[in-house]
């Protein structure tokens, strides 16, 4: 068992007993495999991927900070004040976490001055109460002195699920299903969001749920998630042990377990990022194609741990995976445990489109006792996946300091917050010289094109040979992608 040494301790340990009793609830065994079709085909060749995706200038990434959507809502209001690409079009959204909210929004309903307006005041306006509260450490606390879940009930959701769907009555919806069925939009502009696989991130003790596993190891370069040697060598040994002690998972003849996340795309964005090899694809891809794949694209990235309960896929078969043909021969359900470990998912995409810009609304880092908890029990150190991550970054809009201390106390209203994104943007784009850019890097190991990358159009600004290239070569022969460039601003 893992021995913490830290003035943290009492804590992390009630956390650790906390979530074990919910991973122990959810392991029942369930005695049936996931189908093993194929995965959808795709629908665009080369010729139309190259007229959709040449003229794109931005990927827009909301960047989830638990309840602050207002502060999202400022800085895409000065976003899409001063930059071009939203008014021409030519933008790709993103989302992770609660960002997944604004992100499906803009992917079911596009860009307009009419869309960007309804969007600020949902986010504005939207009722937070029972997600601050629950993200409220004394709170927290307390339930966990009493042996309580902090996690809370998906309908704090519902007015938001309503809002990306376009359903203006959502109010007497006994649930997102019904939500659904109210509503008539499906994802017709490019679209991603992030949502961790958790059956594969998951790496609890076999023998003592309050411990972590130590079974499994994280590649951070293409987040494929494998058993570690001996653990591997044991279970092929000893497979009945390995059916009770993993009943989700399957045991292949190679210790590669799964990609350590899922990207739920729409369909022109799943023949893109599918045109990568699998081997150096970040992600499977889950194809949104109506409401219902929607709406699961929010509650799989927005039920993080600690937070909402964990979500599963009623339709794996719509899963490209990129370490089997199906993604049933890697686990025996799909379950989605929120969109934290990534927050700026933009590798495939610029290796995908090299002239592209990387604009995030701003992440906050973990705090320590956070970043030790979700290592311990879901493999991945967040810290070290956003340092690889924001090496593709242009810039970002992180709050500064005096918004970081109202945080802590969420005493601000949303048009408060929403005012700090604006300011903070506004700084950001009025400034001289690269600003917003990370503090700390680390360069990822594909840092060039893929070989299907789609070169951009004439008239996309500030992708000239220079600005998209460095002057090395890497190892396939092409040359290395230029980042952390700053955005080009009219």
């Amino acid at each position: 068992m893992k021995v913490f040494s830290c003035l943290f301790e009492p804590h992390l340990r009630q956390l650790n007993h906390l979530l074990a009793g919910a991973v122990v609830a959810s392991w029942a065994w369930c005695g049936s495999s996931l189908p093993l079709a194929a995965a959808p085909p795709q629908q665009h060749d080369a010729a139309a991927l190259t007229a959709r995706f040449a003229p794109m200038e931005l990927l827009f990434c909301f960047q989830g900070k638990g309840s602050c959507l207002p502060y999202d809502a400022g800085v895409l209001h000065e976003a899409s004040t001063r930059l071009d690409a939203f008014r021409r079009g030519r933008v790709i959204v993103t989302g992770n976490s609660s960002g997944a909210i604004p992100a499906a929004f803009f992917g079911c309903h596009g860009f307009t001055a009419a869309t960007v307006r309804h969007a600020e005041d949902r986010l504005e306006h939207g009722n937070r109460d029972a997600v601050r509260t629950m993200e409220n450490v004394a709170n927290k606390i307390a339930k966990l002195s009493r042996g309580e879940s902090t996690e809370i009930s998906h309908a704090a959701l519902h007015e938001f699920i309503a809002f990306a769907l376009g359903v203006s009555r959502w109010q007497d919806a006994r649930d997102v299903a019904e939500i659904v069925r109210r509503s008539t939009a499906r994802p017709r502009f490019p679209c991603l969001i992030v949502a961790c696989n958790r059956e594969v991130l998951e790496d609890v003790h076999p023998e003592d749920r309050f411990a972590a596993g130590r079974l499994k190891q994280l590649d951070l370069a293409t987040m494929q998630v494998s058993w570690r040697p001996e653990a591997y060598a044991y279970y092929r040994q000893h497979p009945e042990r390995f059916r009770r002690e993993h009943p989700h998972l399957v045991l292949r003849d190679t210790p590669v377990i799964g990609r350590a996340m899922t990207f739920f795309v729409d369909q022109s964005m799943y023949d893109l990022l599918s045109q990568i090899p699998a081997a150096e694809r970040q992600a499977d891809l889950r194809l949104m194609t109506d409401a219902a794949d929607v709406a699961l694209a929010i509650l799989a990235s927005a039920s993080e741990p600690t937070y909402f309960p964990a979500v599963d896929d009623p339709q794996p078969e719509k899963i490209l995976a990129a370490d089997a043909a199906a993604v049933g021969e890697l686990v025996r359900r799909r379950t989605y445990y929120g969109g934290y470990i990534v927050s700026l998912p933009a590798q495939d995409v610029r290796r995908m489109l090299p002239g592209i810009r990387v604009l995030g609304t701003g992440w906050r880092h973990n705090p320590f006792i956070a970043r030790r908890l979700l290592a311990d029990w879901l493999l991945a150190d967040c810290e070290q996946v956003a340092q690889r991550a924001e090496w593709w970054a242009d810039m970002e809009v992180n709050p500064d300091r005096e918004f970081e201390s109202h945080i802590e106390v969420r005493g601000l209203s949303g048009e408060e917050e929403a005012v700090f994104g604006r300011r903070r943007a506004a700084e950001f784009f009025t400034a001289t010289g690269r600003v917003g850019l990370p503090a700390f890097v680390q360069p990822p190991r594909f840092r060039e094109p893929a070989a299907a990358a789609i070169m951009p159009a004439p008239d996309v600004p500030g992708a000239s040979d220079a600005e998209m290239f460095t002057d090395r070569v890497g190892p396939d022969g092409r040359r290395v992608l230029r980042t952390l460039r700053g955005l080009v601003m009219p």
